[in-house]
């Protein structure tokens, strides 16, 4: 298989072969095998077709023959259907043939049992050793519906229209389901390749592969699982915001088994990791066909909103309203057009239109209306969802009106707009069919269409989200390294308070002054160094939150109140058998309570946490996910995505949090991250920002 970092595997003739052989192909009907033979017939394929079947002279008027290694001449692909005991023979004969490219279309392998295992790891050491391009195994088989290719090599009942989306599922059936609602959509396909087991080639092949394909447009992934995340990371950078990955992703990754102790493991839902990872990787989730249908159709277009603010024009006032609510639940601006905008469309509109946003241009509106109420919203905002549904009296023929909104969009191709009928009926399937061919998405219904611009809206924030250069990075990494290395030669699986202290303070991350005090004396003078309020806690090896345990006492006052909180918590000590606690010292200190974490997935690394911290975050779960590295412009997308965001800016006489300050803070401790891998949790709650921020709790947890 491809390195993760090395050379882009040459799929060509893999997706465009000149030869194909089916190893399998069966007169027989209903034969997979020799339904894939009639595929690639029927569908136009020009190249050499070699059946190959030990029982057949001919299948389907072609010479059949008896095995890969009597095959007259070279073959570029190889499709395999045949009993998986005949699998790995036949996949050996094609590497000592020198045919480097195979659909392996047969099941019964990783997917069936140990024993089917056992023969995938024997496919994958095939693969290796002969260095294969391999689809499969378990696999419907590949398309290719470009004019030069006209392949079908696969059982699919549908081969799509030639388009400009690469479709790479990891489902067969699946896949066909939505193949078959692409027509609908005026949706072309230029490939689509089922991955099966991926015991060869996985998506991040096929994404390498295709970032270079200039015929590609769209790039549409349906997922259970990701074969490499890191190396999924890698080849959306190779990408570069070039053409959008929508990903379907499906199913759950599984929990790790060891305890989780932070609030940061006990959050941290697979799902959520996986919104994290795809966002951060440029890619845009989808959550069901539906979604994937309508991004699709609005991303083919190609333009992306340079911001949120959008015109909504009609000429039915009800749907212009509802369209309007639709854009402010998905955050979407509906902003009032300036008064010179007004001013040019009370010029040419009715009086009885409505002119600042929705633009009701009332049943009346003509097409020349329509396009000169277009041209000079849509100069005033990112994008614009125009409205139409022809009155049961329109002098004109509604492709008019299509005409005048491509003339615009011509002018402003760097604008999106989305067009919705409200209608299916005949005097909106002209209008609409205008519109597609000029990859214009339209829709029926207003929430359809601000869902679509919603998800161009976050395409285009997501590839101009790191768009700085990061400044250099100053960390003390030996010294971090230093304390990690000394507490992993004893037997304890977590750090002290001091010790994560230093291991925070090497990558410049604030912590809250302490002492660690063993008499009452000690304690009051940290008290009076300080000054009151103070907070007593205990530090031990595995005591895992304090506050749960009564172990923390906050508010201290002065000298009475300090003497019985030292006393009560050295009764603990007693108590709960922590013959090696100490305890810790710290001023009182007020701000907002965030939490910041990490957590070790076992498919994705690092997660980083970050939210609203205190004692009611597992209850609140109002948090966002990250993974590392965490770029700062990453970490403030984060900041900005929990509930209680606006709590962190200026209000009630309480100043802003420095956002720039805690997003290099979690830029930080994702690097932490990055160079301790023997550091498994990572809890800092409460994380107080105020005129000052620090660490005011921390547990660390090492593998």
């Amino acid at each position: 298989m491809l390195a993760a970092k090395g050379m882009p595997r040459d799929l060509s003739k893999l997706l465009s072969p000149s030869s194909v052989a089916v190893v399998g192909a069966s007169a027989r009907p209903g034969s997979v095998a020799g339904e894939i033979l009639r595929n690639i017939k029927r569908c136009g394929y020009r190249g050499a077709i070699y059946p190959v079947n030990p029982k057949y002279e001919a299948v389907e008027e072609l010479a059949c023959y008896p095995s890969v290694a009597s095959l007259p001449a070279p073959v570029d692909l190889a499709v395999l259907a045949i009993n998986r005991d005949l699998v790995l023979d036949a996949v050996t004969q094609c590497g000592e043939a020198g045919i480097r490219d195979l659909v392996i279309i047969t099941a019964g392998f990783k997917e069936s049992g140990p024993e089917g295992a056992e023969r995938e790891d024997a496919l994958r050491e095939l693969i290796r050793h002969y260095d294969l391009n391999v689809v499969g195994p378990n696999c419907m088989g590949i398309i290719n519906t470009a004019p030069d290719a006209q392949l079908n090599a696969s059982f699919s009942r549908w081969f799509p229209e030639n388009g400009e989306i690469a479709f790479i599922s990891q489902s067969g059936s699946l896949g066909e389901t939505v193949l078959e609602f692409f027509p609908g959509m005026e949706l072309g396909v230029s490939q689509f390749v089922n991955l099966g087991n991926r015991a060869g080639l996985t998506e991040n092949d096929f994404l390498t592969y295709l970032a270079a394909d200039d015929h590609v447009r769209i790039i549409y992934l349906y997922l259970e699982s990701f074969a490499d995340p890191a190396g999924f990371r890698r080849c959306m950078k190779g990408i570069g915001g070039k053409k959008p990955v929508v990903v379907l992703k499906a199913g759950r990754t599984k929990a790790g088994a060891a305890a989780v102790a932070s609030h940061t493991g006990s959050l941290a839902t697979s799902d959520g990791i996986v919104d994290a990872f795809l966002a951060q990787s440029g890619a845009i989730r989808v959550a069901s066909i539906r979604e994937s249908l309508t991004v699709l159709g609005a991303a083919k277009w190609g333009a992306l909103p340079a911001g949120r603010r959008a015109a909504i024009l009609t000429n039915a006032g009800g749907a212009g309203i509802l369209t309007a609510d639709a854009c402010e639940r998905a955050g979407i601006e509906v902003t009032p057009m300036p008064e010179e905008v007004r001013e040019r469309l009370a010029s040419f509109l009715p009086p009885e239109a409505g002119l600042r946003n929705p633009i009701d241009m009332i049943a009346t509106a003509d097409a020349a209306q329509y396009e000169r109420a277009l041209r000079e919203s849509l100069a005033a905002v990112d994008a614009a969802i125009v409205i139409f549904r022809p009155p049961l009296v329109f002098k004109e023929r509604p492709e008019a009106v299509a005409e005048g909104i491509l003339r615009v969009v011509g002018e402003l191709p760097d604008k999106p707009v989305l067009v919705c009928t409200l209608s299916h009926s005949e005097a909106v399937t002209a209008f609409r069919r205008h519109l597609q061919r000029a990859k214009i998405p339209v829709y029926t219904m207003p929430d359809t269409a601000v869902d679509a611009l919603q998800s161009l809206c976050r395409v285009g924030e997501l590839r101009r989200i790191d768009g700085g250069a990061e400044p250099e990075d100053r960390f003390d990494r030996e010294a971090a390294r230093a304390v990690i290395e000394r507490v992993g030669r004893t037997e304890r699986e977590s750090l002290s308070f001091e010790e994560g202290a230093a291991v925070l303070s090497a990558y410049g991350i604030p912590v809250c002054p302490f002492a660690a005090v063993e008499h009452a004396r000690d304690a009051a003078a940290f008290a009076e160094e300080v000054g009151y309020p103070v907070v007593a806690k205990l530090d031990a090896p595995g005591l895992y939150h304090r506050f749960e345990r009564g172990a923390v006492i906050t508010g201290i006052g002065g000298p009475q109140e300090l003497s019985r909180a030292v006393r009560r918590l050295t009764e603990l000590i007693d108590e709960g058998g922590w013959g090696e606690a100490r305890i810790l010292m710290q001023p009182m200190v007020s701000g907002r309570e965030l939490i910041l974490g990490m957590n070790r997935d076992p498919a994705f690394g690092a997660v980083l946490m970050f939210g609203v911290g205190g004692t009611f975050v597992e209850a609140l779960k109002d948090v966002s996910f990250g993974l590392a590295p965490l770029s700062r412009a990453q970490a403030r997308r984060m900041i900005g995505a929990i509930r209680a965001f606006p709590l962190l800016q200026e209000f009630r006489g309480h100043p802003a949090v420095d956002l720039d300050a805690l997003s290099t803070t979690l830029h930080a401790l994702g690097a932490l991250a990055i160079d301790l891998p023997m550091i498994q949790e990572i809890d800092l709650n409460p994380y107080m920002v105020g005129e000052a921020a620090a660490a005011v709790d921390i547990l660390v947890k090492l593998k």
